[in-house]
């Protein structure tokens, strides 16, 4: 009781010094932000066009031509992604080549459907809403107590019971990048994505497409950094309090993850380059705070 008291009060000082301009350059950064307009259209998210052959053998050729070169065979039932359509043809990819196949004998499949918390992000990411920005902010400034009350518990824990802690934490910087990555992949791919937290990433596996790969990646780098993290705390400060750190550290690269995932639907390639000047700069402060005897505040 003592200790969530102590963690409540000093949440307070933090808003307190943030109003009183002792971290002024997060203002300057957050009127960025708000200086900034987006640069994708709200909701205006890429789905790509499906088709499935409805012929019993339908030809992929070189050009969008019954003349040109015949480079592959599609069977009645295949589905096929289009990279360019028009009226008559749409471009495929053929394995590692691309061609055309006509219109003619295709039928468009209708774009998955999305889930009801992903339309709930969609609306609130709406740049064009006032919302939008007082939801930033609020994330924004959360992000930096909910920072300084986890390096604050765990210099309480360190002192308490005189045990070593982490000071690189690997999660933090994989959350992030992921958060970003999925934001790109959300807004140019969102049909990738919705398929894979619905069916799981097989469904998306066409060929040997990027994102595909990007994805796969992604959630190996983030299994790998967090069984890292883990085993490093254990082998700093044992199994009970190292699961008790990796499980903050958890929880807050879940934040990490969602708060940078929702700027980035909302703002696009202005969100990237402030969320990483942003990140950066928490990331190094905590760092620092780790490495060295932090006096706790009365």
């Amino acid at each position: 009781m003592a200790y969530l008291l102590q963690s409540g009060t000093f949440a307070l000082e933090m808003v307190w010094d943030i109003m009183k301009y002792k971290s002024t350059w997060y203002f300057l950064l957050l009127l960025c932000l708000f200086a900034l307009t987006a640069c994708v259209k709200p909701g205006n998210y890429g789905m790509r066009d499906r088709y499935v052959v409805t012929t019993r053998s339908l030809y992929v050729r070189t050009a969008p031509s019954t003349v040109s070169e015949i480079i592959g065979t599609l069977r009645q039932g295949d589905t096929v992604v289009a990279v360019v359509s028009d009226k008559y043809w749409i471009m495929v990819r053929n394995g590692y080549a691309t061609g055309y196949v006509s219109t003619d004998y295709l039928s468009k499949i209708e774009y998955p459907s999305t889930p009801k918390f992903l339309k709930l992000i969609e609306r609130l990411a709406n740049w064009q809403n006032w919302y939008f920005w007082v939801i930033a902010i609020a994330l924004l400034f959360i992000w930096v107590i909910a920072e300084e009350l986890v390096i604050e518990a765990k210099q309480f824990l360190k002192k308490r019971h005189d045990f070593n802690i982490k000071e690189v934490i690997v999660s933090y910087v994989t959350f992030f990048v992921v958060g970003l990555l999925s934001g790109i992949i959300y807004i140019y791919w969102k049909d990738y994505f919705i398929e894979s937290i619905t069916k799981g990433i097989s469904a998306n596996n066409f060929g040997t497409d990027i994102v595909t790969i990007s994805i796969w990646i992604q959630l190996s780098l983030l299994a790998i950094s967090i069984l890292y993290d883990y085993l490093g705390s254990i082998f700093k400060t044992g199994l009970r309090f190292g699961t008790l750190l990796s499980f903050m550290d958890f929880l807050f690269g879940l934040f990490i993850f969602s708060t940078t995932f929702f700027l980035v639907i909302a703002l696009s390639y202005y969100a990237i380059a402030f969320m990483i000047v942003f990140f950066t700069s928490r990331y190094i402060h905590v760092v620092y705070q780790n490495g060295i005897k932090h006096r706790l505040r009365k």
